[in-house]
């Protein structure tokens, strides 16, 4: 098939390779005059939608990458470091020769079985016919300004989609409204030198710190085993999305009685151990995390000390993020980025949770009372959904929840696809972006097609992300779990591996449940596989030791009833402390499943029954206090 592919930032670049490995000819229309979409900065880009200078990826390269390219590091790397990621990515597969730049699109419309796409370049406009078009241009396009009598201001406006820096709000008094990731740099950025900053936030994000134990990048964290307990077991919200844990050989109990037995013959094997955080040995006096700051004293994130206050502030945010109910489930987006915490404990932000009630001059009014003046507001409030680009096609209510899976439209027989129109809670687009390209590309060979009942399961699956992000209705492309999301669709597309697969080899199974996700899991089986290197690279997975107890936990809350959990889900002083009647519940379960393990390990020189009896007993803290900074010898 001849397929158009329009935009060649991370999701239009992904979504050339996967039609190319099927062999597809692709044209790709770029409007800018590089690839990289938001991650090429140039001269005179100020009006542009652009990252900003100091931008800090809010999850690690390691999860920012593709399944087919993968790179094997936890730091956080800056918008340069990622736009060098996405050359290299398009130099590894001869990408750039597909696109044309500095060529924009203006319409796409269909044309009895064909698609008209109309492209404006060098001053003229041209009109192109194609078999399918895929849409990459992504969901940062119409800036959000929607803030009640914003007209009324006779200061300076600025959108997070135009920041750059903070040095044009030195010594100002700012007002910057709503909190996104980008939005906890750029509060604390503009707080670090003006005179006043106020954040007023009309509901809260749920708060991730970028480190975990003050070593690690928190998204090694990311477990299949810890969604299954989210948003599958502690909820009555039913799931019914094709899983990895249960299929038509395998039940679901089955399922997790195997993987809670593999995952504790994993422990005793000791393959659950230390993980350093970029190669430097982590008692160094002179390492550094994986944001590139020195590691003692530990920290939360980017500036932020893992301390006490620190973490207080934090839990009281997230308890009050999810409408009172507890924070054990949050239905909210997630901001994975606390750097902001250090000034709203030190004063340099004054955080406002009741809204803005008038505008008048540069004077503001706050519905709870407080009256200010300010020279500049900033709008971190995101972007609204525009698919003006598409003539003749409807997406209901512009909500790509409409869509199956976020990208294809049921009337269109897979021939057009919205790609990279997703933003998981945790997690990043990319990998989002692959997945949806690769079924688009099998639907294009003709080798996949969507379900019969596809009409059937968007509204099944819209109604299942609407609870969980009950408290951020506007964010209609937040998708509550990557991995359930992802696994879903690699199951369709015939690239996660099966039940009886698993069963029959124990450790791939505890290595994919039980340790931390790697993309490299859809390159496993399937099409255009990579089985030797996948397999590799998810053996080689490891845990942070401090990491047992939380493991521990969603192995044994699986047996469990669905309303047995905890309360509330706190960042906690390691390690997790239980409530006694769960702990009592929880040992039992593990004591269970432990029994059973101990039995395959009675005869491996490796380890011993008791190891397995020790991870039992492990809800003890390991340390009370973050620890000294090491002195040099």
């Amino acid at each position: 098939m001849k397929i158009c592919v329009v935009g060649a930032g991370p999701s239009g670049l992904t979504t050339i390779k996967q039609l190319r490995d099927e062999g597809h000819e692709v044209v790709c229309f770029e409007k800018g005059s590089s690839i990289g979409g938001i991650w090429h900065r140039h001269a005179g880009d100020g009006d542009e939608m652009k990252a900003y200078d100091e931008l800090i990826l809010s999850i690690s390269l390691k999860l920012m990458a593709f399944s087919d390219f993968m790179v094997d590091d936890r730091r956080f790397v800056d918008r340069k470091g990622y736009f060098e990621y996405l050359r290299r990515y398009a130099a590894e597969f001869d990408l750039e020769r597909h696109v044309r730049l500095d060529s924009e699109v203006a319409y796409i419309r269909p044309v009895g079985s064909e698609w008209l796409v109309t492209v404006r370049s060098e001053g003229a406009t041209v009109e192109h016919l194609f078999d399918a078009v895929a849409l990459c241009s992504g969901p940062f396009r119409e800036p959000n300004m929607d803030v009640e009598q914003l007209a009324n201001f006779q200061g300076e406006v600025v959108h997070s989609s135009r920041y750059r820096n903070n040095e044009r709000y030195r010594g100002k008094k700012v007002l910057v409204v709503g909190l996104t990731e980008s939005g906890s740099d750029i509060v604390r950025e503009i707080s670090d030198v003006s005179q006043v900053c106020t954040l007023s936030i009309r509901s809260r994000s749920y708060l991730v710190p970028r480190l975990y134990a003050g070593k690690y990048s928190t998204d090694m964290l990311t477990l299949r085993a810890s969604h299954y307990e989210f948003f599958v077991r502690a909820t009555d919200v039913p799931f019914d999305m094709p899983s990895f844990f249960e299929d038509e050989h395998v039940s679901r109990a089955e399922f997790l009685e195997a993987a809670r037995l593999s995952g504790l013959v994993l422990f005793g094997l000791g393959s659950l151990g230390r993980q350093s955080t970029n190669g430097a040995p982590e008692d160094a006096p002179d390492s550094v995390n994986n944001l590139g700051e020195p590691m003692w004293p530990l920290k939360l994130d980017l500036g932020t000390d893992l301390s006490k206050e620190n973490l207080r502030l934090i839990n009281e945010w997230n308890r009050g993020c999810n409408g009172g109910t507890g924070s054990y489930i949050p239905k909210v987006i997630f901001c994975k980025n606390v750097s902001f915490i250090p000034n709203v404990a030190n004063g340099k932000i004054r955080v406002d949770e009741t809204g803005i009630e008038q505008i008048e001059g540069r004077t503001v009014r706050f519905r709870g009372g407080n009256v200010e003046e300010f020279d500049a507001i900033v709008l971190c409030t995101g972007f609204k959904p525009n698919f003006s680009v598409l003539r003749d096609i409807d997406v209901p209510e512009n909500n790509v929840r409409n869509l199956y899976k976020h990208a294809f439209h049921p009337a269109c027989d897979g021939r057009l696809a919205l790609i990279g129109f997703t933003r998981p809670f945790t997690g990043g687009i990319p990998i989002c972006a692959e997945m949806q390209a690769r079924y688009f590309a099998q639907l294009c060979s003709g080798k996949v097609r969507l379900p019969d009942d596809v009409r059937d399961r968007i509204k099944r699956e819209k109604a299942w992300e609407e609870k969980f992000t009950e408290y951020s209705p506007r964010h209609v492309e937040a998708i509550p779990s990557q991995v359930l999301y992802l696994d879903a669709i690699a199951k369709e597309i015939g690239c996660l591996p099966g039940t009886r697969e698993l069963l029959a080899d124990p450790l791939l199974l505890a290595k994919l449940w039980c340790c931390t996700f790697n993309q490299a899991s859809y390159r496993l089986t399937g099409p255009h596989n990579m089985r030797s290197a996948a397999r590799a690279a998810i053996m080689n997975e490891e845990m942070p030791a401090e990491s047992v107890t939380f493991v521990s936990l969603f192995l044994a809350m699986s047996s469990l009833p669905s309303n047995v959990h905890p309360n509330d889900s706190d960042v906690p002083e390691f390690p997790l402390v239980l409530e006694p009647e769960l702990e009592r519940m929880v040992r039992a379960s593990l004591e269970t499943s432990a029994s059973r393990a101990a039995r395959f390990l009675a005869g491996d020189r490796r380890a011993s029954p008791q190891v397995i009896g020790e991870t039992v007993g492990s809800f003890t803290p390991a340390s009370e206090e973050p620890q000294p900074r090491p002195h040099a010898s």
